[in-house]
């Protein structure tokens, strides 16, 4: 008899990892260091600061402390972020297009109505995040966990995606285009509404009550 085919989990991101001492500094001061020695920002803190006008195209942040800041202006053609960790940050409507993040954290923050545009997330947590609104088209996601965030209404076309975890999250609404979800666990999560295809749906986990639900999406009716 053939052993039975074991599903692996999802891995859990990693965190950034922050240097045990972080310079104060203004994101304009650090933009004007970056263009002036024509170099990355390292091991900074930033505290109630916000992106203004740049002349810089490509910029590369690692290691540093977004609090309370706000990037719904980003005037950057390419942007890197490696180990760093947003806290009670704004996102709200940014084009985060060709951005890549690579150990980083959200936490508590807004993105309403932000777009990931063919950008690239590796080892990323969203935890305690309003989202309603965002949007993810040709983004590449692996090793990223959603935890208890809002996403109603949220747009995911075009994912490709390995190691994606979603716990206790709020998709109310929300559509999906070629995103496989084969192997992941919807259980926890709110899917009042969703729009997803049969093909897409196939290898989900939910529960009865979720089944039930998704079934009526393409014209079953339920009898109890």
């Amino acid at each position: 008899m053939a052993s039975p085919k074991v599903t692996a989990l999802p891995t859990t991101p990693a965190p950034p990892i922050l240097p045990r001492s972080l310079q104060p500094m203004t994101l304009r001061e650090a933009l004007g260091e970056a263009l002036t020695t024509q170099s990355d920002v390292e091991g900074k803190h930033f505290t109630d600061d916000a992106f203004t006008d740049s002349h810089i195209d490509v910029l590369e942040f690692s290691g540093c402390l977004f609090e309370r800041c706000t990037f719904t202006v980003l005037p950057f053609k390419r942007l890197f972020f490696v180990d760093c960790c947003f806290s009670h940050c704004d996102f709200s409507g940014a084009k985060l297009e060709n951005t890549t993040f690579q150990r980083v954290l959200w936490q508590e923050s807004r993105l309403t109505g932000c777009d990931f545009i063919k950008a690239s997330l590796s080892n990323a947590s969203f935890l305690s995040c309003t989202a309603d609104l965002i949007g993810f088209a040709d983004t590449k996601l692996a090793k990223v966990a959603f935890t208890q965030c809002r996403l109603r209404e949220s747009l995911w076309q075009n994912i490709r995606h390995k190691d994606v975890i979603m716990d206790a999250c709020d998709l109310t609404s929300a559509q999906l285009s070629d995103m496989p979800m084969a192997g992941m666990n919807m259980t926890t999560c709110v899917l009042e509404g969703i729009k997803i295809s049969l093909a897409d749906l196939r290898g989900m986990a939910v529960t009865a009550l979720q089944g039930v639900q998704l079934c009526r999406l393409f014209g079953l009716k339920i009898i109890e």
